[in-house]
């Protein structure tokens, strides 16, 4: 297997990046992307498979996989666990970059204090350095390329 490639932005004008040099390291990601699922695909073992769901369907609503039995596999209860006292802070690489889940525990199963600081805030702070000294009408396309769900944000 070949190991994947560290992408790194070049500058196409501006120092640091711009709109463009991002666009780039995007294109580029989203072609590792599929080397990888190739790469991945090409480790799948061969063999026979069963696709129960489809053979669910097929059989229609007679399928044994309608009875009582099959119903409640996949309803079983979450388990749960007490937090132990204190702070926690937990970070979690998401597709955006780093998630940060934040707690303050009082041996409890429930959180006293709990949040949730998605990578989207942190690609939103670079926005006052970068937006200086550019065009209204170029902030739609920085917004873009910066890649930030303002949902997340304000979590």
């Amino acid at each position: 297997m070949n190991a994947m490639t560290i992408l790194i932005g070049k500058s196409t004008g501006k120092p640091g990046g711009d709109c463009l040099a991002r666009y780039f390291v995007r294109i580029r990601e989203m072609r590792e992307s599929v080397k990888i699922i190739r790469q991945a695909i090409q480790g799948l073992p061969g063999g026979p498979y069963e696709n129960l769901e489809a053979k669910r369907l097929l059989e229609g609503k007679g399928s044994s996989f309608n009875d009582l039995d099959y119903q409640y596999i996949s309803k079983k209860l979450a388990p749960t666990w007490k937090i132990p006292a204190g702070e926690h802070y937990v970070r979690i690489e998401s597709g955006k970059g780093e998630l940060g889940i934040y707690l303050i525990g009082d041996d409890n199963v429930f959180p006293w204090r709990w949040k949730i600081r998605p990578a989207d805030f942190n690609n939103l702070q670079i926005l006052s350095s970068i937006l200086k000294g550019v065009k209204v009408a170029d902030i739609v396309a920085i917004l873009g390329s910066v890649d930030v769900i303002m949902g997340s944000v304000d979590r």
